[in-house]
């Protein structure tokens, strides 16, 4: 326990911060995919332990809760991503349902919902639109096609997907101290190609692209 209940807040959210980063460690320095398992599980495991802190934490702290539980671009992120692993890893249906249900925000994010969506999650509300369309619309554009013409979208999305990425805490840490960078994926991306059986040929050329963790999720089609 910690006897700081405002602190406690915050410590619940670097748990989950944390988890999330060591498996994009993991993934980067090549580490096989049922290596990285356990610590999708355990990040899972800490998004728990948070919901449980914000749900058992007094009304007066309201504004520090709602600090650390809104939908920011790396909550919209950190979601693709972990989605994208469960396909690579072959979650069973239960396992697909705890992670939605640890991931949350239903109707907040049209992105997370189309996915969660498509990963079973069928009686799930649909937000209208992206909670940040500047970054991804063009994404959102691509589940709401036709499958004719997704490829072609997606390449052109995947071309300037560094720079719409951007706003994101992590987009510079190459250039910080030493240990900050932990590798730049578009899992977000992936996710898309793995759930609507998109042709990845040509994004296979992007050096942000995890096309290991889409064979796995494809067995390589």
């Amino acid at each position: 326990t910690f006897s700081n209940v405002e602190g406690r807040i915050g410590r619940s959210y670097t748990l989950v911060h944390d988890a999330f980063i060591s498996c994009i460690y993991r993934f980067s320095r090549g580490d096989s995919l049922e290596d990285i398992r356990p610590h999708v599980l355990l990040w899972m495991q800490t998004k728990e332990i948070q919901q449980r802190v914000i749900e058992n934490t007094p009304s007066e702290f309201k504004k520090t809760c709602e600090q650390y539980t809104r939908v920011t671009l790396d909550t919209v992120y950190d979601a693709l991503t972990m989605m994208a692993f469960s396909a690579a890893l072959r979650f069973t249906p239960e396992e697909t349902h705890r992670l939605l249900n640890a991931i949350g925000h239903a109707g907040k994010d049209a992105l997370i919902d189309e996915a969660a969506r498509a990963l079973g999650d069928v009686n799930r509300p649909v937000a209208a639109e992206c909670a940040f369309p500047n970054v991804y619309a063009p994404l959102l554009e691509v589940w709401r096609s036709a499958p004719e013409q997704r490829e072609a979208l997606l390449q052109k999305y995947i071309s300037s997907w560094k720079k719409k990425i951007s706003p994101i805490y992590w987009s510079d840490n190459l250039k910080g101290a030493g240990g900050a960078y932990f590798g730049y994926w578009c899992f977000d991306i992936a996710l898309v190609v793995i759930l609507l059986n998109i042709p990845d040929i040509g994004l296979r050329r992007n050096q942000y692209y995890p096309a290991d963790l889409v064979d796995a999720a494809t067995g390589s089609r």
